[in-house]
């Protein structure tokens, strides 16, 4: 009998009509698990061990010339410089004193490193994060300069200077000389300090003017909206870098930001925030990743996510097609893969204990938080696991 409608389904025999559910169930359930197949559940993976090491790693960064792979590790151990094609240690520091480890980053020459710390408890919620930072000379492992309860630190391109961010200051620290060489103020700044890749421009994050608010005619007549900007949300202003002169403000209002960064061609200005608990929408901390056109300070429509309890990784692959954003399903963390011009997403991967539980050598936790770097074929990723790295070609999934 062919079924039309669902006044058809009711002159079926009802053992048939039973059948037919069960079987479209059947199929539905099908269709649903190869959706969720093809997203990331037929791992191409490789475990891959980092010489001897025994405690959780917990920062990654490719070098600029791609030939190695930064780690720093949790508990107050090393960072290391790891050859990544060869699959050994090729130098190892005693540096980044910090129990619960750091995360770790490349100047764009690769003559320094950036660590910063990172806590078991993360940062007081809806508060300023105040945390040390050091940097590393790559090739001494020497500390050459050290910063206590700063807000943000970054390089400058031509790796001449580390740009800081504390109580409202911008300074330029000379990292040949020690001294701190200029310096600006921006009211009410935050926790997001960018350099953009031609040294032309800064990016801070600072909390909104009083005065400029009550000016606004769009706030004017919206006093909850005015009340609420003011109180929990944040935006972000670009300067030049030579005048320190304000050149534009960004046309939108952040939660509270964390971090601002440049896209390695400058294109982009990417704003992770995480929304106050009191504003929050979602019944679990969510943290936003926007984007933003630097050159005109346009807020783009263009955005990710993450539900990652910690501050979350992302990277961009090295060609730019690609954004990798760690993020946490209910159980386990999770890589997800986007395409960067649509925002699509095309590929997961869930960090789970099933992976390594029967390997009776190393840890099989993974830490809260996870790191990753892509490679430059960008199509594979090394991913943080416990002791070792997962090699993940998502290009060679079914």
């Amino acid at each position: 009998m062919k079924i039309r409608s669902s006044d058809d389904l009711k002159l079926v025999n009802p053992v048939n009509y039973r059948m037919i559910i069960i079987w479209g169930g059947f199929v539905l359930s099908l269709f649903l698990a190869q959706n969720i197949y093809s997203q990331g559940s037929n791992y191409e993976y490789e475990r891959v061990k980092i010489g001897d090491v025994k405690h959780i790693v917990v920062g990654l960064d490719m070098s600029p010339d791609q030939k190695y792979i930064a780690i720093s590790g949790n508990q107050s151990y090393p960072c290391y410089i790891f050859d990544w094609s060869k699959r050994e240690i090729k130098k190892q520091f005693e540096v980044g004193n910090w129990y619960a480890g750091s995360a770790v980053k490349y100047s764009s020459g690769g003559k320094y490193l950036l660590l910063q710390q990172l806590f078991y408890m993360d940062w007081a919620p809806n508060k300023d994060r105040e945390v040390t930072f050091e940097v590393i000379d790559t090739e001494t492992g020497n500390v050459v300069k050290r910063f206590e309860k700063i807000h943000a630190a970054v390089f400058t391109p031509d790796e001449k200077y580390i740009v800081t961010l504390v109580s409202g200051e911008v300074a330029f620290w000379n990292l040949s000389s020690g001294n701190k060489d200029k310096s600006f103020t921006v009211a009410g700044a935050t926790n997001g300090v960018a350099v953009s890749p031609d040294g032309r421009h800064i990016a801070v994050s600072h909390r909104p003017d009083a005065n400029e608010l009550k000016n606004r005619t769009d706030y004017k007549q919206k006093k909850k909206s005015y009340q609420i900007a003011a109180k929990y949300k944040q935006e972000v202003s670009i300067f030049n870098a030579a005048t320190f002169e304000r050149e534009s403000i960004v046309n939108e209002f952040y939660d509270i930001v964390y971090k601002l960064e440049y896209s390695p061609d400058g294109s982009t200005l990417f704003c992770m925030n995480i929304p106050h608990i009191k504003v929050q929408t979602s019944a679990n901390r969510q943290t936003y990743i926007n984007t933003i056109d630097p050159a005109t300070g346009t807020a783009l429509r263009k955005g990710f996510t993450s539900l990652a309890v910690y501050e979350p990784d992302y990277k961009l692959s090295h060609d730019g097609w690609l954004l990798g954003v760690i993020s946490q399903n209910t159980k386990f963390l999770e890589l997800h893969i986007y395409d960067f011009e649509t925002g699509e997403m095309l590929k997961r991967f869930e960090l789970s204990y099933r992976f390594f539980e029967k390997n009776e050598n190393g840890l099989l936790i993974s830490d809260s938080r996870a790191s990753f770097v892509f490679l430059p074929d960008n199509k594979s990723v090394f991913i943080t696991m416990g002791n070792h790295l997962v090699l993940w070609d998502f290009e060679s999934e079914k």
